[in-house]
């Protein structure tokens, strides 16, 4: 889809702009790599993007503007945080560039749970995160989430068919997030579960501010003889 106007910047964009498909939405990153080739004069090095034919999507516009009545539907992508969210694993580095980007150090510990556990995995945990897109580094978009309601997650852990080890932990992440209390002496019972009772430990650090300073060494139950 050519921009070039004969006004030139004044009256508008001037270069070449991506066309989105449905196996490749285009982003506004993806749009300045272009504008950036073409104001450095380097677009007719690698590929004379002028003699490209139209995508499908250009051609539906130009049908639509023929016809509306008969056109065929416009493509609509999806939008990066719909599509985040879609996963477990999308869902934990939505939380974890929360982390990088300066939770606080409650939600760090809670998160540390939450990723942990298999609740992320769970159909429709993504409605419980809030995603946001903001600036950051080099004028970078990204994309972080939060939970905003731990008791719901909670409900939602103890309807979700997940291990009794996961609700466990959720209902500590809740609490040190400033969700609803609990009792580590009831919560925090993982016998014979080694790996979720450091996760707990690391979390009760990360929590005090000093999740940096110390490193757990796991070290060999020594035997008993009789």
């Amino acid at each position: 889809m050519d921009l070039h106007t004969a006004g030139g910047r004044a009256d508008g964009m001037v270069g070449y702009t991506l066309c989105s498909t449905p196996e490749s939405p285009v982003w506004g990153q993806d749009q300045g790599a272009i504008d950036d080739a073409y104001e450095m004069f380097l677009s007719d090095t690698y590929i004379d993007i002028a003699t490209l034919p139209p995508c499908g999507e250009c051609l539906r516009v130009a049908e639509l503007l023929t016809d509306p009545d008969t056109a065929p539907p416009l493509h609509h992508s999806i939008w990066p945080e719909v599509e985040a969210r879609s996963t477990g694993d999308g869902i934990r580095g939505l939380l974890n560039t929360d982390i990088v980007t300066g939770a606080p150090n409650g939600r760090r510990a809670a998160v540390h749970l939450l990723t942990f556990t298999s609740v992320p995995d769970q159909p429709g945990f993504g409605d419980l995160v809030r995603v946001v897109q903001v600036e950051w580094d080099w004028g970078d978009d990204v994309l972080m989430g939060w939970v905003t309601d731990w008791a719901a997650v909670i409900d939602f852990a103890a309807a979700a068919g997940v291990p009794d080890r996961d609700r466990q932990m959720i209902a500590v992440a809740a609490s040190l997030d400033g969700g609803p209390p609990v009792s580590l002496e009831s919560a925090v019972v993982f016998v014979g579960d080694p790996a979720a009772a450091r996760r707990v430990i690391e979390a009760v650090a990360i929590a005090t501010g000093h999740g940096d300073r110390w490193e757990l060494t796991e070290r060999s139950t020594p035997s008993t003889h009789t």
